[in-house]
């Protein structure tokens, strides 16, 4: 069981119940830091993700994305050739340059021509690289 005690107290005056003064409010050192240096810290790495972001994003952008066998630097030198029956990107590459490797001029081919696949239908263009 429990017990409950109530003590009238006498009152020593209007005094005791008045809230003490007030002081004003002293931060310490590392209150300080804490309070500036945490939001300081925290723009600092968005700035420094945001500038990592646009320099990554600039490096990655299409516009810099050339390539070794891009199709503007091999256009200046093409000639266009109508696919015959029974053609195939080998022996169109074989025919259009003998000095180079085929698997190389096959590759300018699909580069220039955009294609999706191997397969070629007669009648169908494509521009293809001259000899060096």
């Amino acid at each position: 069981m429990s017990a409950l005690v109530i003590s009238h107290a006498s009152p020593v005056g209007a005094a005791a119940f008045q809230a003490p003064a007030t002081m004003p409010l002293r931060l310490t050192r590392r209150g300080r830091m804490l309070l500036l240096g945490l939001p300081a810290l925290a723009v600092t790495a968005v700035l420094a993700f945001a500038l990592l972001a646009f320099v990554l994003g600039s490096l990655a952008s299409p516009a810099n994305a050339a390539t070794k066998d891009s199709a503007a630097g091999l256009a200046a030198s093409t000639v266009p050739v109508t696919v015959l029956q029974g053609d195939s990107l080998w022996s169109i590459a074989a025919a259009a340059d003998s000095t180079r490797d085929v698997r190389d001029v096959v590759a300018d081919i699909v580069t220039l021509n955009e294609l999706g696949s191997s397969v070629l239908q007669a009648g169908q263009r494509l521009y293809v690289p001259l000899g060096k």
